[in-house]
């Protein structure tokens, strides 16, 4: 064309766009501007809409500017679009900005602000919106439903759910995919067998991936026999199916029945292999998931990000540094996703396999690309085992400042760096921001590494109170630290009253009977001693070779 115009580039921009040419469409809208043809709004809405399907490009506020600029704010899906953008980029109060000012608003508007706020977690203020909207749609309904789920508050989503069947209105397939998918999350059988019984009665459960989830929600709620049954009346062609059961034997520790079931599918893709690898890496037996990644590998199937974390996971537990970085060589050369759970796997392996500097060397070339917490609990629980705690806790002050919520696995890794410094302040100041400003609860573990800390530290009446305060019953760990503590600094007293408890917590533990022996012995208790050895062959209660107890 010798003279273009909008109407010659727009009817080219939207062909582009139709055809799910994205960059190409974008090419010649900047090819539009630069020789200086304005567009207008139909030229806007398709430009938005390719901007939309290119993530990771911001031009969210400079379109808003040229929209603005030349005028076509007013029309309804220029505007809806924009919002679109800001949801997607996660610039809620942009858009918020945004909703709150444009002139007309149709259902589709209302919905895309609904569903940016619920992907952002938002559910509360996602509700809020929900109720303003007149004409709701299945979009609206599944929308908020969904953001409930994802949520997993599975109460207020039922609640929606009855709501909507009150307006006459029935679910779709997803949304049946959906809630079965947090009910077997969350455990909850009763309101699953409800669903799976909605989707009987609506056709759905003769959709294929509909078969595969309903067999995954009763393996994960413990039911194997409803899912083996779910299985035999399915569809024996659909590979996801056998992968739901395989991924359900392995997750009730069935192993043997997952790989009687695995070496019989007519094929096997590579979430086959992932289940199966995984399951024999979670059930402590690391030769079996390396031989069997192996095999799928000559075979010539190639594994995943998933594949990778469960076989670096199989090598840490080995200790084979040698095979460690061959694995992390494969990663790098095949060109898996490095995503955070295999980063943080990758740093754990190096550091069960004594070779720090290589878990820090990945860690700092990974750190400013890591949202997830996992990486940074591999590191700081990874240098916490080797005794390197201040390096730990500097690690996790950083962690703090670059905004990323700690969980229960920081903590362990932070109170044992200050168990193994003596830093008993610090760990009680730790101890006690865990629940104050981060709302993690501690477990019985948190509490192990403090009763540790302080008995190291000759601190033994704050130990045993913190173990009387404890929410849970002590074990046979923590009075085990507390009897050997007191076995160290002397304290007869209380190592009376911890070998009593661990007696009762357990009754044929024969060590901490002699560890007992031993406090008396060292107090000049010669008596007491005796009479503890006798009452130990009494009961046949024998030492053994060794003992440890690792917190």
């Amino acid at each position: 064309m010798t003279e273009r115009n909008c109407v010659s580039y727009t009817t080219m921009i939207m062909g582009l766009i139709q055809k799910g040419f994205w960059s190409e469409g974008i090419w010649v809208f900047r090819d539009m501007r630069y020789f200086g043809v304005g567009p207008n709004e139909v030229t806007m809405v398709n430009v938005i809409s390719a901007y939309l399907h290119c993530g990771g490009i911001k031009v969210d506020k400079l379109l808003h500017g040229l929209v603005l600029k030349i005028g076509v704010m007013d029309f309804v899906h220029v505007s809806t679009n924009l919002l679109h953008l800001y949801c997607l980029g996660g610039c809620l109060r942009d858009a918020m900005m945004l909703f709150s000012e444009m002139p007309e608003k149709n259902v589709v508007s209302w919905n895309v602000m609904l569903n940016g706020y619920s992907k952002a977690g938002l559910v509360d203020l996602a509700k809020d919106v929900f109720e303003q909207i007149v004409d709701k749609d299945v979009v609206s309904w599944g929308t908020i439903i969904d953001g409930y789920l994802q949520a997993a508050r599975l109460n207020d989503a039922v609640e929606i759910y009855r709501d909507m069947l009150y307006t006459g209105m029935r679910p779709n397939d997803v949304m049946i995919v959906d809630f079965l998918s947090t009910c077997g999350q969350v455990m909850s059988n009763f309101e699953g067998r409800q669903f799976h019984g909605v989707a009987v009665k609506m056709g759905f459960d003769l959709l294929d991936f509909i078969q595969a989830t309903i067999i995954h929600f009763y393996a994960a709620c413990g039911e194997v026999d409803l899912a083996r049954l779910q299985f035999e009346v399915g569809n024996k062609d659909h590979v996801a199916c056998w992968n739901a059961l395989i991924a359900g034997l392995v997750r009730n520790r069935k192993i043997d029945e997952a790989r009687h079931l695995f070496d019989q599918m007519p094929a096997r893709d590579v979430f086959s292999w992932s289940s199966m690898i995984s399951g024999y890496s979670q059930s402590e037996q690391p030769d079996l998931a390396l031989e069997l990644f192996h095999e799928m590998l000559a075979i010539g199937v190639k594994p995943n990000e998933i594949t990778m974390v469960s076989v670096v996971s199989s090598i840490a537990t080995l200790g084979t540094l040698k095979e460690g970085r061959w694995a992390h060589d494969y990663i790098c050369k095949n060109s898996i996703p490095l995503n955070d759970n295999l980063s943080a796997a990758l740093i754990d392996m190096y550091a069960k396999c004594a070779s720090v500097n290589d878990a820090l060397e990945l860690f700092n070339q990974i750190r400013e690309k890591a949202v997830d917490v996992s990486p940074w609990n591999a590191i700081i629980c990874g240098l916490a085992m080797h005794g390197h705690a201040q390096l730990s806790l500097h690690i996790f002050s950083d962690m703090l400042r670059q905004n990323i919520k700690p969980n229960s696995i920081t903590f362990i890794g932070v109170l044992s760096a200050c168990c193994h410094a003596g830093l008993v302040e610090a760990g009680e100041q730790h101890f006690q921001n865990m629940t104050k400003l981060h709302d993690v609860k501690p477990n019985i573990k948190h509490y192990g590494c403090m009763v540790d800390l302080f008995g190291r530290a000759g601190r033994l009446i704050e130990a045993e109170e913190l173990i009387r305060s404890m929410s849970m019953e002590a074990d046979i760990i923590i009075w085990g630290t507390l009897l050997a503590a007191c076995r160290t600094h002397g304290n007869t007293e209380i190592g009376e009253r911890a070998a009593e408890n661990l007696a009762r917590v357990e009754p044929s533990h024969g060590p901490s009977r002699v560890l007992l022996s031993n406090i008396y012995a060292d107090a000049g208790k010669w008596d007491d001693a005796f009479l503890t050895r006798q009452a130990m062959r009494s009961r046949g209660l024998t030492r053994t070779t060794a003992y440890s107890g690792v917190v």
